[in-house]
């Protein structure tokens, strides 16, 4: 019934761009943020000193790994193996992100993987973001393969009409030649 008044609305009203819609305030991303299994979670690490709470986030990354590439558990994932090695694609990268945030509580990029490519990397991201420190945190580590040949790019433009340059290029349009037919 709501949906067919907004239509009504937009039927009758005398706009050439009109989204008729119901607008719903969502709460506050801080009450979004966490919720059950992630509140308890960020209480188990808040009594736990730096390096406790890395080891604890990273059997939590592995574990995720594990469900998500069908190992049996979290102890066949080298935490310093990148994830691309360990066989995941894009579909796999998003099906992580969404297990480690739905355990975690927290919105993870989309790029997640990519910008930590390694379980040790996201752990350290993860606790950074859980404990809502300022700590600063290493740059995401970069991806370097080596078997990929390096491609030299190189970009050049022919002018039309026998013109050789942006100056003749702009006297042959000003001047309203015909570059194609001439030649």
């Amino acid at each position: 019934a709501e949906g067919l008044a907004l239509f009504d609305i937009g039927l009758t009203a005398q706009r050439a761009l009109l989204v008729p819609a119901r607008l719903v305030r969502s709460r506050s991303r801080a009450q979004v943020r966490r919720t059950g299994t992630a509140d308890g979670l960020v209480q188990r690490l808040a009594v736990l000193d730096a390096g406790e709470r890395l080891s604890v986030l990273s059997d939590l990354v592995r574990g995720e790994v594990a469900g998500v590439l069908g190992f049996a558990d979290g102890s066949a994932v080298d935490v310093r193996r990148q994830f691309q090695d360990l066989g995941f694609d894009s579909l796999t990268a998003v099906e992580f992100r969404n297990r480690v945030g739905k355990v975690t509580g927290l919105r993870l990029p989309a790029t997640l993987i990519f910008d930590y490519p390694t379980a040790e990397a996201v752990a350290g991201y993860l606790a950074g973001e859980l404990a809502g420190d300022q700590v600063e945190q290493a740059a995401p580590a970069v991806m370097a393969t080596t078997d990929e040949p390096i491609a030299i790019v190189g970009m050049a433009c022919r002018f039309p009409g026998g013109v050789a340059s942006p100056e003749g290029l702009w006297e042959l349009v000003a001047g309203g030649r015909d570059a194609i037919g001439e030649f």
